[in-house]
């Protein structure tokens, strides 16, 4: 559909996220490890239509870069976009914050997103465009007030005001005193949710009103709708459960009634263990649109459901595969998309490079190796797509204009802060800032690209296109050093495998989980017995099998950096060690039936 995002059904990307034991006892009941190519070839992650896995970045730009006092210059904002263009990412995502935008009841001020939308098209970027932020006169809460537009620059946050349910949320969704969508259906005035979702979906839905102002193309746009940001987390969402699952809801019913084609994002999930019981939130929510007659039918008011992970590696596969799980006990199946993920680097400007031990944060070369493992374990899940935080520092969780030279730690006063303001900040961009951004503009080389760069490209090169195959776990099982349950041994091989029907070609995944160097054992599928190796810095290595096998050599892990909400369940490394990647031609791919897996898998489901 022109340059809709045509997300792959159940059939053509399998589900086969199961713990590596037993996904292995499976496979040695079956036969050879391999797999069978899909029935259409999946093409290369681009803007237009595809099939293949949504490669994503988060704030490759921004409307806040635009704002008249945000400083940029249209020469840096132009060198932005050429730097997520090196990525090889299709898509875009950033916060259309509605409190900048109406900035007076009834009043719409469109500006910078307007010029941010053109500009994202102009490069070919496809846009998740998330709607958030309740203007202060529209809040239900006391803290309700007019205020002042502020900039967000490379950063999600919220005021108090901001968080709260917007006024009219439990009024009809349409004027004519229902919520039922049906042609002609235009949005009730009393409902501001309502009339906010229907303003910005005419404006930039293909064909919509920026659409004919600059004579795009049938299917040029914004498609893709997220119906707010973490609610899962009091900072964005401080209100009760029940009003999120009314805010999806009428951000369904108005998107839909504005767009019949466009595509609505449950809001990205946190999945914070800070956050309590709201851990089951997705499926909290279902539970409350089940009672709703409606629900079915408009299949649970969302067509993709987005989730996020950071730091631990492996949950990013948790987290797909628990979401598969609800919606599975709800009777639907639909896309997921791990569309925020990644960890904040300590050792390099603006990070606290004086404290290796640092919380939730690792070494530059431990975020190249994340990268690759969280999109390996989310794709092979089921996630459609995997989205990195973020292009450039931004600002990350610190407050807009926190600035200060590199240094280690004798600027910090008493409060970790330096002129009232963190001492050190979250270098989570592929990039650091360039000199113009309204934090962290100080490092001596200001806009150059960080090592987890060639790690991201690495995925949009070598997965693009790729269904999950198979996976296991390998080697001398051991407990690792540092783990939480010290008797509990684990093969310590993460091996996992994609297939490329396009090329023939499959490509395997393998790093340690322990701190120890390990060398993996491999059987050839090739007819020649060669293949490529690829590592994180894209370095390529050509490798010959022996006596049909290949010797691959992987490095330990190293991240100890603390998780400070309790530890976690998972017994191994936050970060594995450094990945690998085999990829060859795969002269077993129309051999192993996918299919016949599919009821194993179910039936493993609904016993969660």
């Amino acid at each position: 559909m022109n340059t809709r995002h045509d997300l792959p059904s159940t059939a053509r990307r399998p589900l086969l996220a199961l713990c590596g034991g037993l996904l292995l006892a499976l496979l040695l009941a079956a036969g050879p490890a391999g797999g069978r190519a899909m029935d259409d070839s999946p093409g290369p992650a681009t803007a237009e239509a595809t099939d293949a896995p949504a490669f994503g970045v988060v704030f490759i730009s921004s409307a806040e870069d635009r704002h008249p006092g945000s400083g940029r210059t249209p020469q840096s904002l132009e060198q932005q976009y050429q730097n997520g263009l090196t990525t090889g990412a299709a898509w875009n995502r950033w916060p259309l914050y509605w409190f900048n935008i109406e900035q007076s009841p009834g009043v719409f001020n469109w500006t910078t997103q307007d010029a941010t939308v053109q500009a994202d098209i102009a490069h070919g970027f496809q846009l998740n465009a998330i709607l958030l932020g309740t203007p202060g006169f529209y809040t239900t809460n006391a803290a309700r007030a007019s205020r002042v537009p502020r900039l967000r620059p490379g950063e999600l946050s919220l005021d108090a005001p901001e968080q709260a349910t917007p006024l009219g949320l439990f009024e009809p969704t349409f004027s004519d005193g229902t919520d039922t969508l049906a042609p002609g259906q235009t949005p009730n005035p009393a409902n501001k949710w309502a009339v906010f979702a229907t303003a910005a979906v005419n404006r930039y839905k293909p064909g919509g009103q920026l659409a004919t102002a600059n004579g795009w193309p049938a299917g040029v746009g914004v498609t893709h709708w997220e119906i707010w940001n973490e609610p899962d987390l009091d900072i964005f969402w401080d209100a009760s459960i029940e009003d999120y699952a009314r805010l999806l809801k009428v951000g369904y019913l108005a998107t839909k009634a504005a767009d019949p084609n466009a595509t609505v994002l449950f809001a990205g999930l946190a999945n914070s263990y800070a956050s309590g019981d709201k851990f089951e939130y997705y499926r909290r929510v279902l539970t409350i649109l089940a009672a709703d007659p409606a629900a079915a039918e408009h299949g649970f008011y969302h067509d993709i459901l987005a989730t996020h992970s950071y730091f631990h590696a492996w949950k990013s596969w948790y987290h797909v595969y628990r979401a598969r799980g609800a919606m599975h006990d709800f009777g639907f199946e639909k896309p997921i998309w791990l569309n925020e993920s990644g960890v904040a680097i300590w050792d390099d400007y603006p990070g606290p490079v004086w404290d290796a031990q640092s919380a939730l944060r690792a070494t530059a070369g431990e975020q190249a190796d994340y990268i690759i493992q969280s999109a390996l374990y989310a794709l092979f899940a089921g996630a459609d797509g995997v989205f990195h935080f973020q292009l450039y520092d931004g600002c990350g969780n610190q407050p807009a204009g926190t600035n200060f030279p590199p240094h280690n730690g004798e600027l910090c006063d008493e409060h970790n802060e330096y002129q009232g303001k963190p001492c050190a900040g979250d270098a989570n961009g592929l990039f650091r800032n360039p000199t113009d951004m309204l934090c962290f503009t100080q490092h001596p080389q200001p806009g150059s690209a960080r090592s987890g760069l060639s790690a991201y490209q690495v995925l949009t090169t070598y997965l693009s296109g790729a269904v999950p195959y198979w996976r296991t776990r390998a080697g001398e099982a051991a407990v690792c050093p540092g783990q939480v349950n010290a008797d509990q041994k684990t093969p310590p091989q993460e091996i996992i495998a994609f297939y490329r029907s396009a090329t023939n070609e499959r490509v395997v995944g393998l790093w340690t989980l322990c701190d120890r160097a390990e060398t993996a054992v491999l059987d050839a599928t090739s007819a020649d017995g060669r293949a490529t190796l690829v590592f994180p810095d894209g370095r390529t290595q050509a490798i010959t099998a022996v006596d049909g096998r290949y010797t691959i050599a992987l490095p330990p892990a190293t991240n100890r950096n603390p998780f400070p909400f309790g530890q976690s369940p998972n017994p191994l490394f936050p970060i594995g060690g450094s990945p690998v990647l085999l990829v060859e031609k795969d002269d077993h791919g129309e051999s192993w039936p996918y299919h016949t897996y599919t009821p194993v898998i179910t039936a493993l489901l609904s016993e969660q």
